[in-house]
């Protein structure tokens, strides 16, 4: 490959002066302080999508701490442990870390964090070459010392260390290659397939939601199809997402179209491929295994729930049906609707779709309850608090829902019809 022209010594002039500030007390006392990361692979890439700053030094944290009083707004320490300081200057948030090596030994879930003073041994320890460039904040230099803008012009994925001391170093790195993969359209290096492979068993160390947090990063990928199949090559999809590894190529590889059309919204996205394994207990079961916090599990629940409840209304689904619906998911109806929509619940989602605009425009889904309360009910019907009055509110929440919307003096007439015969 022939050698790349010089990067424009103004690229990072922007990010440099947005950290300034802070780079000056870490100068005065002798550090240095870089750039790192996704900033700078997305500047070499004309994208700047990536909104933190990402910096590292070789000041320790407790000396970051103290340099960095005097000059920031805000100062959040609960990564200093870790050898991160996180802080505000303006409207500018950064991360300072300093230089480190950090792995997973044996059989723990957490990492060893070894300190150091050395930039090198920073960057080597990055999980590809294209996030292991730094740029010194005091003079703009590029520091790539594995290659990464090479990498990054060629489209290739490679790990700076041998991928299987890197993997096993942190074995979320596995995971995260798929989604760099996708999201930066690169092709996997030379052994690095063949190296995952070997340590598909280290994930056990890794913690379900640092699982979870990687995988839905790759399902908010614009197309995570490529992603995808490189967990399966690596063997990881088996681990991951057992019930989707178990398909057959082909009906996987028209899942992950249909993904792939839907917006990029990970629990969605995670609802599209639970609902067309065809197993009602998956999502449970990913639910579980992932585990998802109370709400994100509520949601898809609630979105695969309710695209069966639209395949089962039939070919025409009745006004009530579609009151039914929308009294049961509540402010979740169009989520539900445009999640049928989306895997194609039901043969006549587009009557169900008219049905919802059509009914709503008219009040319907205003108050979908009761349209009398209690007190009202006891003075028509002469009735104490008891069991009785439960037994009326539920016939009138059923007459709201199999009727609809009826002017008040009707409903009183039907109810003192219908109390009436209830005594015969």
């Amino acid at each position: 490959m022939s050698e790349l022209p010089p990067v424009a010594k103004d690229m990072f002039d922007d990010l440099r002066v947005a950290v300034a500030s802070v780079a000056e007390p870490l100068h005065a006392a002798g550090h240095r302080l870089y750039l790192v990361g996704g900033l700078v692979r997305d500047r070499l890439l004309a994208d700047d999508l990536t909104l933190d700053h990402d910096l590292t030094t070789d000041a320790p944290p407790e000396r970051i701490r103290d340099l960095v009083a005097g000059v920031a707004d805000a100062v959040w320490l609960q990564g200093e442990r870790f050898g991160t300081v996180g802080l505000r200057v303006g409207d500018v948030t950064m991360e300072i870390t300093t230089h480190r090596a950090e792995a997973y030994v044996s059989d723990s879930r957490k990492p060893v964090v070894r300190f150091s003073t050395e930039l090198v041994e920073d960057l080597a320890r990055r999980d590809f070459t294209v996030n292991a460039m730094a740029v010194d904040v005091a003079d703009g230099t590029l520091h790539d010392p594995f290659g990464g803008r090479a990498d990054l012009e060629a489209r290739i994925l490679r790990t700076p260390l041998d991928p299987v001391e890197s993997f096993s170093d942190d074995p979320l790195r596995m995971l995260r290659a798929a989604r760099f993969l996708s999201r930066y359209e690169l092709t996997s290096a030379e052994g690095l397939v063949e190296a995952a492979r070997s340590l598909v068993g280290r994930m056990e160390i890794v913690s379900a939601e640092r699982i979870r947090d990687e995988l839905f990063r790759l399902l908010e990928v614009e197309d995570p199809t490529a992603g995808l199949d490189l967990l399966d090559e690596m063997g990881l999809l088996e681990t991951v997402l057992p019930e989707l590894a178990a398909l057959e190529a082909p009906k996987r590889a028209a899942l992950a179209r249909r993904m792939a059309g839907a917006p990029a919204d990970a629990v969605l996205r995670l609802c599209v491929l639970a609902n067309a394994v065809g197993d009602d207990e998956v999502i449970g079961r990913w639910i579980s295994i992932l585990r998802l916090s109370g709400r994100d599990a509520g949601r898809a629940q609630t979105l695969l729930d309710g695209a069966a409840m639209v395949a089962d209304q039939g070919a025409e689904p009745s006004d009530e049906d579609v009151r039914r619906l929308a009294a049961w998911a509540g402010e979740r109806l169009d989520d539900v609707v445009a999640f049928a929509v989306l895997v194609g619940a039901g043969s006549a989602i587009g009557v169900l779709v008219d049905s919802v605009v059509r009914l709503r425009a008219a009040g319907e889904f205003n108050d979908l309850g009761p349209a009398l309360d209690g007190a009202t009910v006891m003075g028509l019907l002469d009735l104490e608090a008891g069991p009785e009055v439960g037994e009326v509110m539920a016939w009138l929440g059923e007459l709201r829902l199999v009727e609809g919307c009826l002017p008040n003096e009707e409903i009183r007439r039907r109810l003192i019809e219908w109390w009436g015969n209830t005594g015969d």
